[in-house]
């Protein structure tokens, strides 16, 4: 069953839904979007996926941060840290249920980054985490873009207004800072054709990462897998990991 969910924060409440499957303890997974993207995902795949877990015994929790979608505040008031804080916040949440098992995590681009940030900070309560194409080049595709325009307070991102707060949260940030704190099961997706966050960058976190991690890449699959057969072929990766 589908259910409509908000939870309150300091800075807004956020919305979003609840799958439950039909048995009384399960595990749950904590779906994070991306940059500019909401809680229905790119090709409405965080549906599709907190469907096909729900079939599997496993509930998901999928959220618009705050500033995105129909969750409260605007976008350009967002930073990396209000979205990592709402992370928590969920996964807090999650924590009480007396029904949830276990706690995996999964998120898209800058979503994976959250959720990475969010594994160094719970290592011990996430016990898988799904990764596609995660931002750990944020740092430097920001640069470039505040390289190219006189710093501001608001910057015009593809018709996003963001931050000059969100740029300099971005810019002090070290993603792989750290990546091995995170001991326990993991998968990552990456389209070898990605432009968005280059497949090159793979190289450098896949060598960062814990050595028992799973890495696939989807050969010629770009930032958001663009193609019926490749986001097909990444919501079944997800699914099998995430139930076996």
């Amino acid at each position: 069953m589908q259910y409509y969910c908000e939870i309150p924060t300091p800075k807004g409440t956020m919305r979003g839904y609840f799958h439950k499957p039909q048995r009384d303890k399960h595990p749950v997974c904590l779906i994070f979007h991306g940059f500019t993207g909401q809680k229905t995902g790119t090709k409405f795949c965080y549906v599709q996926l907190a469907r096909m877990l729900e079939a599997k015994g496993i509930a998901t929790f999928r959220f618009d941060f705050l500033g995105s979608g129909e969750s409260d505040g605007n976008f350009v008031d967002m930073t990396f840290q209000d979205e990592l804080s709402c992370a928590r916040v969920i996964l807090e949440e999650t924590l009480k249920m007396e029904n949830c098992t276990e706690i995996y995590v999964l998120g898209h681009s800058m979503g994976g980054a959250v959720a990475s940030e969010l594994a160094k900070l719970y290592p011990d309560q996430i016990k898988k985490m799904v990764l596609w194409a995660p931002a750990f080049n944020l740092p430097n595709a920001l640069d470039y873009l505040t390289g190219l325009v006189a710093r501001a307070k608001t910057y015009d991102h593809n018709g996003y207004e963001i931050s000059d707060e969100f740029v300099q949260d971005i810019l002090k940030r070290d993603f792989y800072e750290h990546l091995d704190t995170y001991k326990n099961q993991l998968l990552i997706i990456h389209g070898t054709k990605d432009t968005t966050v280059p497949y090159e960058i793979s190289k450098r976190y896949r060598q960062l990462f814990h050595p028992g991690f799973s890495f696939v890449p989807i050969e010629n699959g770009n930032h958001n897998f663009d193609k019926c057969e490749d986001i097909k072929k990444v919501l079944q990766l997800s699914l099998n990991f995430l139930c076996k």
